[in-house]
């Protein structure tokens, strides 16, 4: 199932129930579909963020590892890889990421969401006896003052295998006060390694969908705000004059990003300052990331 048509079952089922509405889709494209609710029409484009660029190896890694999924697994899914994860290559990786699908997947029930707990190693060494700082590269940068205030020393601590946490508060103080406690026992020079878990969002599809892994190369995500902001004025200037012109009630600019949670977003930050004739006329613009949709904009119906 493209990530097109993936974005767009997921905003249709949050635009009828956050609206108490009951589209289906009536006519549908590569790139959107036109939905319809008696003699109401609702225009739909959809839009990638990131992705442009041509990336016929990991495409094919991507499909290949899909089918060997979808060999495993009885119900259809997308798997929201985090922004700057690798997928797994190779053996034993692959068929023991496919083991923790596949384990993730047993209990989930139509449409809902979890998460696939991949095994990583945090590396954290001491550098001197002085100070009382933490140097965080990777997944858990945004949070190094909370552990920084905690530490006796000069650390480094690379959590660069750490993508995406899981969303549980409890699982993220129980990480801090590890690395806490392993700090203060940690003499100059050595590495303390500690185990922690990579959560790449697993969701449960309509009947039919098949299995669809969401994501992009990690080279596509560097420098992702400047390159998202550069792609989300180009996608105005295409798609919402198409959008203008489509003779229906309603019209919906969906965007699909590609972040590792939506509380991270940076799609609204780049539509700061842009000019509202740019997407003046459409009713809805959308963010569908990590399995989850956002309203950017929104009129009144």
């Amino acid at each position: 199932m493209p990530e097109s048509a993936i974005a767009l079952e997921l905003f249709l089922r949050w635009w009828n129930e956050t609206h108490a509405r009951s589209f289906r889709i009536a006519e549908q494209s590569a790139s959107g579909a036109v939905a319809v609710e008696n003699s109401d029409r609702l225009a739909i484009e959809v839009r990638p963020l990131l992705g442009a660029t041509e990336q016929h190896e990991w495409n094919e890694a991507r499909e290949q590892l899909e089918n060997r999924i979808a060999a495993a697994v009885s119900v259809p899914l997308a798997l929201w890889v985090p922004a700057g994860a690798e997928l797994p290559a190779g053996e034993p990786a692959t068929s023991e990421f496919i083991g923790h699908v596949r384990k993730a997947t047993i209990t989930l029930g139509p449409h809902e969401r979890s998460c696939v707990p991949l095994p990583v190693t945090l590396f954290m060494r001491k550098n001197s006896d002085s100070g009382g700082v933490v140097s965080v590269s990777g997944g858990l940068n945004p949070h190094w003052a909370r552990f920084t205030e905690r530490v006796r020393g000069t650390y480094d601590l690379d959590s660069t295998r750490l993508h995406r946490l899981p969303e549980s508060q409890e699982h993220l103080e129980a990480l801090i006060d590890t690395i806490v406690e392993r700090a203060s026992s940690l003499e100059t020079g050595r590495i303390a390694e500690i185990e922690t878990c990579d959560a790449w969002t697993v969701q449960r599809l309509g009947e039919g969908a098949g299995i669809s892994i969401v994501g992009v190369p990690t080279s596509e995500t560097h420098d992702m705000g400047l390159t998202v902001r550069r792609n989300l004025r180009r996608i105005f200037g295409e798609a919402a004059p198409e959008l203008r012109e489509a003779e229906v009630e309603l019209k919906a600019l969906v965007l699909l990003g590609y972040y590792a949670r939506m509380d991270e977003e940076g799609a609204s930050i780049a539509m700061r300052g842009f000019s509202p004739s740019l997407y003046s006329g459409l009713d809805f613009v959308c963010l569908v990331a990590d399995g989850l949709v956002k309203p950017l904009i929104q009129t009144p119906t």
